[in-house]
């Protein structure tokens, strides 16, 4: 029987440079169930994302899909290429929803890496400071935000066969 192999996601410190994009593969299509569950799940109280007429009645053609949900699918297709080795998320600033999202919209997700630098406190990991959008199936930007990944650097773990 054959060696089983596991495929390696994610990135190392070493492997991030300052200006690098990533665009993420995939995209996501946001439907209208998800939306209304979303919106019941989380006991948003707000209308708007549930009330056909009243997000109407403010312009809308439709109920908007909630922007936490939103986020978390455009954050959910950055994971693979930027944090699957991430040893802990250190915090979400600057968060801007530029543009709402309508249930039948594709998202997408992109990144570019703002700065990295190692670890102060400890020498096999780096701290890696990455802004992403999220950008609907006609490139219109409908969110961003910034955050930091502590992650791994590849020597240290190679030398111990992680």
């Amino acid at each position: 029987m054959g060696e089983r192999r596991t495929p390696v996601r994610g990135r190392y410190y070493e492997d991030f440079e300052v200006g690098a994009r990533y665009r993420h593969h995939w995209g996501r299509t946001l439907t209208d169930g998800e939306a209304s569950l979303f919106t019941t799940w989380t006991m948003n109280a707000n209308p708007l994302y549930f009330n056909r007429v009243y997000a109407q009645s403010l312009g809308h053609p439709t109920t908007p899909v909630n922007p936490l949900l939103a986020m978390n699918v455009v954050f959910g297709l950055s994971v693979e290429d930027l944090s699957e080795q991430a040893l802990a998320h250190l915090g979400y600033w600057a968060m801007r929803f530029h543009a709402p999202v309508y249930p039948g919209d594709t998202l997408f997700s992109e990144s570019l890496v703002l700065d990295k630098r190692p670890s102060e406190s400890k020498a096999d990991r780096g701290i890696v400071h990455v802004r992403t959008t999220g950008l609907n199936q006609h490139g219109v930007a409908v969110l961003a935000y910034e955050r930091k990944i502590l992650v791994k650097k590849r020597e240290a773990y190679a030398k111990e066969g992680r």
